[in-house]
């Protein structure tokens, strides 16, 4: 039971061995209540510097007494909200709509065997689990790592709904889903139907047909261009290597009798030009789509060529760039499973073939990096240890050959793709090579560390000019992808910067400066390559109008903007929406118009973000970092209000709201985030 006196106990906070421990195991009840450390003699040095009286609580409760208040608080909390939902929407059937819209994703029922919410709290640190088990739109549980955006918006959502109570006024006449409820009653789960199965194309494919040989050399040569080195025009050489993109291929005529003979492998070569068909009907062409994925009977036809992927002894070092392909086609789908399926089978197939042995020419050696640079991009995307082991790699690095497109890209992002590695496995700790435990400030130093010796040695080819105009797409997508990788290594600390700021401007009305904040670097390098990444997608959007953005730069552009919205808060900004907000929620929007469900996700997670960020920070009600606002002539609209105004019994005589009341629930969480303590950041279930 929680001891007089003293605030409840941190149910996130990790336990740590005592010959680790940096402060002492138990603080007295004075230090406790005031957040700061106490030296644990008897009296303190704090309660003695303050002539306070120094009392230390006595033994802690059972698991069981602790466990069963948790409970209590728990019901009491669902109590004040059921009392608060009814004050604010009074009539009963407004109300089952409202709820009924919080439903707007089911919550699928728990697995066996999975510990409850209460238990994993207590869960011993040996047993904590980094990441998050977050279910699809079918109900369907994964695993994402912490370096995974989703679970960053998971944490991002368990913000914002704490932050809910505290926007006071609703929005006059918003109706669902513009009220920003969706994204915060979406908790748990990976907000995208593109998780899903490809669909079936619903007819029979015949693999052996080509479209017209004019078709295929327009597909093949654009594919080329977005996907490659731009036919010569790109000075960086392009990111990726596939191959001979531009061969076309014969038509093939083969009689029904005939038609077994697809048996064999005499067509399997041709897996490779469907899957390039695939990709250009997918993103080369920036036209509205009436179908849903316009490239999946190509692709269906590669499936039936190359066979079962699992069929593992079926495939030689021929069939590796298919893989390649067909895994790059599946991300730009967002079916990241999928793709990480393929890419590992590639990746598989080019070692156990002896791939570092017989790999004598520049093509295929290039190929083969090309799947080292997608196998870490998945890794960060999926917050997973890559599939390819670093000791494995023999293979010397792309070198220039003069019958090749220069390979200053592709190796530039291959030494991108080996930093991202150290910032998985090592600075969020998912599978780390060194078990010894290091400061948080000495893994993401070494991080930034790492990234800036990168950008300082890049070639003057791969360098940003002053001049927009000689800046080729994949140079662009490279520093995004750089910048990215700040934000992956920095978003953490943001996020719990924003916390912190939320909470002291709200319990010590504003004595909170951000320049005095022991990560102030890295906060300032976070939101500085967010504004960076928006800047670069503005400049490829303006120069390259008829270029649709491929699925890294789309990915590049919302984890920005995230950023740039959270940074509202954390700065108390209430003016105008920045511009470059604006102009991430208008690209996803015309995204949306021909993208898949990828696009139109994060064009609703976006618009509902900002939706409650600007509740938050609306300059038409006083200032929302004080203790008090005058409510008296306020009234919710509507149930779509999400209820973001404090029950009627927090009023006082005149109608003026206090809120949050010290000692709720509120007021406790807000009190978790003052606490500065930096081990904690990279654990997602302490952050």
């Amino acid at each position: 039971m929680q001891a007089e006196g003293r605030l409840p106990v941190n149910p996130r906070r990790r336990k740590v061995a005592p010959e680790n421990r940096k402060r002492v195991a138990r603080a007295c009840n004075g230090c406790n209540v005031r957040r700061v450390k106490c030296s644990g003699d008897q009296p303190c040095q704090q309660c003695v510097s303050g002539s306070r009286n120094c009392v230390y609580p006595t033994a802690e409760a059972s698991k069981e007494a602790t466990l069963k208040s948790e409970v209590d608080r728990l019901r009491k909390r669902c109590t004040a909200l059921e009392q608060s939902l009814q004050s604010l929407v009074p009539d009963e059937t407004a109300r089952r709509e409202f709820l009924s819209k919080m439903d707007y994703v089911k919550s699928p029922p728990p697995l066996p065997n999975t510990p409850s919410h209460a238990e994993a709290t207590y869960a011993d640190e040996a047993e904590a689990t980094e990441g998050r088990l977050l279910f699809d739109i079918d109900g369907n549980v994964r695993f994402l790592g912490e370096t995974s955006g989703a679970t960053f918006l998971d944490l991002l959502k368990h913000f914002m709904l704490t932050l809910v109570p505290l926007t006071f006024a609703p929005g006059p006449g918003l109706t669902a889903p513009e009220d920003g409820s969706i994204f915060v009653a979406s908790i748990g789960q990976y907000q995208t139907f593109d998780s899903r199965p490809l669909k079936d194309p619903g007819e029979l494919v015949d693999p052996l047909w080509l479209p017209s040989r004019t078709e295929m050399t327009l597909m093949l040569a654009e594919l080329c261009y977005h996907i490659q080195h731009g036919n010569g025009d790109f000075a960086s050489g392009g990111i990726y290597y596939w191959g001979d993109i531009n061969n076309v291929p014969a038509a093939v005529t083969l009689a029904p009798s005939q038609f077994d003979a697809i048996n064999s492998d005499s067509y399997r070569y041709l897996a490779f030009h469907h899957v390039c068909f695939a990709l250009a009907s997918q993103i080369a062409t920036p036209t509205l789509q009436h179908e849903e994925d316009p490239g999946n009977a190509y692709f269906k036809r590669a499936r039936m060529l190359i066979g079962n992927p699992l069929d593992t002894v079926r495939f030689t070092l021929r069939d590796v760039p298919v893989l390649a392909l067909m895994g790059f086609y599946l991300i730009e789908l967002n079916r990241r499973d999928a793709a990480y399926l393929y890419v590992s089978l590639a990746i598989h197939i080019a070692i156990t073939h002896g791939a570092f042995r017989h790999y004598v020419d520049e093509g295929s050696k290039r190929i083969f990096w090309t799947l080292y640079v997608l196998d870490r991009w998945l890794s960060c995307l999926m917050g997973r240890p890559p599939t390819l082991i670093e000791e494995a790699i023999r293979l010397p690095l792309p070198a220039d050959v003069p019958s090749m497109p220069p390979c200053a890209g592709l190796l530039a992002h291959v030494q991108l793709a080996r930093i991202s590695g150290y910032v998985v496995c090592e600075t969020f700790k998912i599978a780390p090579r060194e078990q010894k435990a290091t400061g948080l400030t000495h893994d993401i130093d070494k991080a930034m560390d790492m990234l800036k010796e990168w950008l300082v040695n890049l070639p003057l080819t791969l360098q940003m000019s002053p001049d927009a105009l000689s800046i080729d797409p994949p140079c662009c997508t490279l520093h995004m992808a750089y910048n990215q990788l700040v934000l992956v290594a920095t978003r953490p600390i943001f996020l719990v910067a924003v916390k912190r700021a939320v909470a002291e401007r709200y319990i010590q009305s504003g004595n909170w400066r951000l320049e005095k904040h022991p990560q102030y670097k890295h906060i300032q390098a976070c939101s500085a390559a967010a504004h960076y990444n928006i800047c670069l997608a503005q400049w490829m959007v303006q120069l390259y109008s008829s270029r649709r953005l491929l699925q890294a730069g789309l990915h590049f552009v919302f984890n920005a903007a995230v950023i740039l919205l959270l940074n509202r808060i954390l700065r108390a900004y209430s003016g105008a929406v920045d511009a470059e907000i604006s102009f991430a929620i208008e690209l996803f929007a015309k995204e949306a118009e021909i993208g898949s469900n990828y696009q139109r996700d994060c064009h609703q997670v976006l618009k509902d973000l900002k939706t409650l960020i600007d509740r938050f920070l609306s300059p038409e009600k006083p200032d929302v970092f004080s203790h008090g606002y005058d409510v008296a002539n306020s009234q919710p609209s509507s149930a779509s209000s999400f209820g973001l105004g404090a029950p009627a019994h927090l009023h006082d005589a005149r109608g003026r709201q206090h809120w949050p009341i010290e000692g709720d629930d509120v007021y406790q969480e807000l009190l978790t985030w003052m606490q500065n303590d930096d081990s904690q950041l990279y654990n997602t279930f302490r952050i």
